[in-house]
């Protein structure tokens, strides 16, 4: 059984920077055109392995139809924005990787709670946790090491009106799903908080509405719209920060070559 703060949860935590390593040293020869459809493959690895975890669930279920099967939520929908964002070759889905999907992943390594729920490890579910988090952080950041990632204001824009319309979908579909499987339905957490996450704080001080059929908490909404924003400009910041080091780092070198008249 997995348990917090044990070997096994921080060698977990520091997986994605390993699997980082891995790949920057497995695809460093290759041209950036083979590196895209290296990420490419890797991205598509991910979604066949949240797809086996989905269908174990849908056998489990008795073949009915249950709302963690739909890849709505942040992380499980994280793994299509790779890959479309590779295949696309697209500036707003890598921005949305990196500044959502990346932290949002990385968070549910750090806070893997829900792991404890299993009996074993040995289950599709069980794996596509491990092994589906770890892929979104470090494809993410082998993207960013290798250029793929170019966050302008204009794709940055684009990718928080993105966000909010995701976001604000969510709680139709999420009304939609439950009453027609009976179960709880929480894409993009739009109705209802994680565990041990401030976004509890949130949905404790607000209180619920009931407009077209559907009950919400606008408040709830607003913070943890505000949260998610703080959340991308933050990871914007360490976009920049990376990219001003990378550039003063060619400069140095740059100073550093010997002149052809010398």
């Amino acid at each position: 059984m997995f348990k917090m703060w044990s070997a096994f949860h921080f060698l977990f935590i520091l997986s994605p920077f390993i699997f980082t390593v891995i790949f920057q040293i497995a695809f460093r020869k290759l041209d950036q055109e083979k590196k895209r459809i290296a990420g490419l493959v890797l991205s598509v690895l991910a979604v066949v392995i949240l797809l086996f975890r989905n269908g174990e669930i849908f056998v489990k279920s008795g073949y009915k139809l249950d709302p963690e099967i739909i890849p709505l939520q942040i992380c499980h929908f994280a793994n299509f924005v790779l890959l479309f964002a590779f295949w696309k070759k697209s500036d707003v889905l890598f921005a949305l990787a990196f500044c959502l999907n990346l932290p949002a992943a990385f968070i549910s390594i750090i806070f893997a709670n829900s792991l404890e729920n299993y009996t074993t490890l040995v289950s599709f579910r069980a794996q596509a946790y491990l092994w589906g988090h770890m892929l979104i952080v470090s494809i993410t950041l082998w993207a960013l090491l290798n250029d793929f990632i170019h966050i302008t204001n204009k794709s940055l824009i684009k990718t928080l009106l993105f966000i909010g319309a995701i976001y604000l979908v969510a709680i139709p579909v999420d009304t939609i799903m439950e009453a027609i499987t009976d179960k709880q339905a929480n894409y993009f957490y739009a109705l209802y908080p994680e565990e041990g996450t401030p976004l509890e704080w949130f949905y404790d001080i607000s209180e619920p509405v009931k407009i077209l059929g559907m009950t919400f908490r606008p408040l709830y909404l607003l913070l943890t719209a505000l949260l998610g924003l703080v959340v991308v400009m933050v990871f914007y910041g360490f976009y920049l920060f990376y990219y001003f080091l990378k550039e003063k780092n060619v400069l140095k070198h740059e100073k550093m070559k010997p002149s052809v008249n010398a």
